[in-house]
């Protein structure tokens, strides 16, 4: 890989947590999720060095294409991410259900004491 291709990659990546970081500042962004996305943003970063880590892991590992231990990585890191954003989806939905249960008693409290009232 050329120097310069290096450099953008490295430069990508520190936009890409700059931005992270600036919305998880100005309260856009909650901070539990930006932990995944500062992953993505550092690994940007460390792929600039990749291809100095990964050629010998795959000559040791016996892979024949570097690239592809790469793609299994992404793959994986993908996978988790997945896996994560769907807990908190799952957390979230659940949370709803329970306020919107207790806005209806609340509604119904309210409607009650009218009528007697």
């Amino acid at each position: 890989m050329s120097f310069s291709a290096r450099i953008t990659l490295f430069l990508l990546g520190l936009i890409f947590f700059l931005i992270i970081f600036e919305m998880v500042r100005r309260k856009k962004f909650r901070e539990e999720l930006s932990v995944t996305w500062f992953i993505v943003g550092f690994a940007l970063m460390a792929s600039s060095v990749a291809d100095k880590i990964v050629d010998p892991i795959a000559r040791v590992l016996g892979i024949g294409y570097p690239p592809a231990l790469v793609f299994v990585w992404i793959i994986f890191f993908l996978v988790l991410a997945l896996i994560y954003f769907s807990y908190v989806i799952s957390d979230l939905k659940g949370k709803v259900k329970e306020l919107s249960q207790k806005i209806a008693l609340l509604e119904y409290e309210v409607d009650k004491n009218k009528d007697e009232g």
